[in-house]
């Protein structure tokens, strides 16, 4: 005898379909049916299904050589997690992504009081990137239920990363009723959480050109790239960007386009899963294996991707299918799904953050470190600055010092491979020890520095050479004092050999002392035609002695 529950099944099902054979197992019903009119029938399983859902029943439609069974099932009963859950988790979430937008913050617009700090992390990022994940989730929430399939709220998850988030998901309570309704859930979702990206991040470029970056330079080598997917360069035609610093806004932005592109991944029951089992059937498994291969290819050049493809083998590479997996896509949908995957091709980035180094290698030289102010009151400084890294450059050098210089200031980009020389005139302007600075700064706030030693002189009133020219490669000349007792150095305003080898007084490392009214004999061999000195280092004055050769 059949007891009243099955029969009451019965008499649902024979309501909606065409019935010609009935089943009874262990642990479900099997009715064997026929299909007249697809749409109908599309139709009528909806209804039995809404109808089965009050009664704790689950229908599902499948094939058994040639035939169609309806395979009834009992709801099994579970313990959902509380609405407490979703908000202790979305307070999490916003103190973490809070966290993370001071860095971002911080980095921004420099240092600031701790309270202005943790208000700029929530408005320029925390805010703008969790509207994106919120409105991302609310989309598959409410196409949910628009198909009358019961889900949560969005749980979001807290983490202290480089993101401050690892996104947001909401639970589907029922199983999902056809392959309609897998593209519009599935989709929903992407769609609404892209299409509010695109204004977060055209504010967040706006922000960045009208408040540039407080870069505060630093020798600090290491450099986070974030590099853009097609739609982030896209939208920069809209407003270009006036430097490659990224504001947090549009940071948030560019994490909205990237969990887009995440979710859209054909695997498993990812949104882009969902999407792929509604248009390729069984055969969705082939795509949730090619595409978990291809992440863990690309693992290789972004260890992100390697972490996720085990992320995604663990939970599972098969999509269930839908309770009414029979009618096909309509043309609508299928343009939809098409659109979907159109998103993820403008969306993703294959290697979304890289660690790179600054390379910059630079050369300084002038053609001569002493200037004299009768004899040479300029030297040309000759810079090169190559770049041996893997990225772009956009650099701004600076030249500085006690000098008069012809061009203190160059702004330039310069290519990975590529080198950038130039040559400047320096002229003395007044006499001393002075130190020439070139300093090299790029946009994203590296720091390198090089400084060159000038000796400018003047001609000395105490010191002198007789005679004060010779025409020898070896000769004695005499060096008087007429001044006060001082140390003198010996040097030669041109880089030609030279050496003194024999001296009427003590010398040491080319430097002598000489008493008021002293003189002393010197020695010189002299390797070509130059301009020997003998400095005051104390008045930065100089006797010149002339040799040509």
């Amino acid at each position: 005898m059949i007891n009243p529950q099955i029969e009451n099944v019965q008499s649902v099902v024979k309501k909606y379909l065409n019935v010609y054979d009935f089943r009874i197992t262990p642990d479900h019903l099997e009715f064997y049916f026929t299909i007249m009119d697809e749409r109908i029938f599309e139709e009528n399983f909806e209804k039995l299904r809404l109808e089965f859902k009050n009664l704790g029943l689950i229908p599902l439609v499948k094939r058994k050589g040639g035939e169609y069974v309806l395979i009834v099932t009992k709801t099994q009963k579970r313990k959902y997690w509380s609405v407490h859950v979703n908000i202790i988790l979305l307070l999490l979430t916003i103190a973490s992504t809070i966290w993370v937008g001071m860095q971002y913050y911080h980095g921004y617009y420099g240092p600031h009081p701790l309270i202005q700090e943790i208000w700029g992390g929530f408005i320029y990022f925390s805010l703008p990137l969790l509207t994106i994940l919120g409105i991302h989730e609310m989309g598959h929430y409410f196409a949910a239920k628009r198909h009358h399939v019961a889900a949560s709220l969005p749980f979001f998850i807290p983490a202290p990363t480089i993101l401050g988030t690892l996104g947001a998901f909401i639970s589907l309570r029922e199983p999902i009723p056809n392959r309609k309704s897998l593209v519009d859930i599935g989709l929903a979702g992407p769609i609404a959480g892209f299409i509010a990206a695109i204004p977060i991040t055209l504010i967040g470029i706006y922000l960045g050109n009208i408040h540039p970056p407080n870069i505060i330079p630093e020798t600090k080598n290491t450099l986070m790239i974030f590099h853009v997917p097609l739609i982030y360069i896209f939208l920069t035609y809209i407003i270009s960007p006036i430097h490659s610093f990224v504001h947090p806004v549009a940071m948030a932005g560019w994490v909205g386009f990237v969990v887009t592109a995440i979710n859209l991944f054909p695997i498993g029951q990812l949104d882009g899963g969902h999407v792929a089992r509604a248009l390729a059937g069984e055969k969705t498994k082939y795509i949730s294996y090619g595409f978990a291969a291809l992440l863990v290819a690309l693992g290789f050049f972004y260890t992100g991707w390697l972490i996720f493809a085990f992320f995604v083998i663990f939970l599972g590479l098969r999509h269930p299918p839908p309770l009414n997996d029979i009618i096909k896509l309509d043309k609508k949908r299928i343009a939809l799904a098409v659109s979907g995957f159109l998103i993820l091709a403008v969306t993703f980035v294959p290697v979304p953050i890289e660690m790179t180094t600054h390379h910059i290698e630079v050369n300084a030289t002038v053609d001569s470190s002493i200037l004299l102010s009768d004899i040479r009151t300029s030297t040309v400084l000759s810079i090169s600055i190559e770049n041996k890294g893997k990225i772009q450059e956009n650099i701004t050098l600076e030249i500085s010092g006690n000098f008069i210089i012809s061009d203190t200031k160059y702004n330039f980009v310069i290519d990975p491979g590529e080198r950038w020389e130039n040559t400047t005139t320096i002229w003395m302007k007044e006499k001393g020890k002075h130190t020439l600075w070139i300093n090299l700064t790029t946009d994203t706030g590296y720091r390198k520095s090089e400084n060159i030693t000038l000796l400018c002189l003047n001609k000395s009133t105490t010191l002198s050479f007789h005679p004060q020219e010779v025409h020898k490669h070896e000769f004695n000349v005499t060096l008087y004092n007429s001044g006060k007792e001082t140390n003198i150095k010996i040097m030669s305003l041109k880089n030609v050999f030279w050496k003194i080898t024999n001296s009427t007084i003590p010398i040491i490392n080319n430097t002598l002392f000489l008493g008021e009214n002293e003189s002393a004999i010197l020695h010189f061999v002299v390797g070509g035609a130059t301009v020997l000195l003998a400095i005051n280092l104390n008045d930065y004055e100089a006797a010149y002695l002339k040799v040509e050769v």
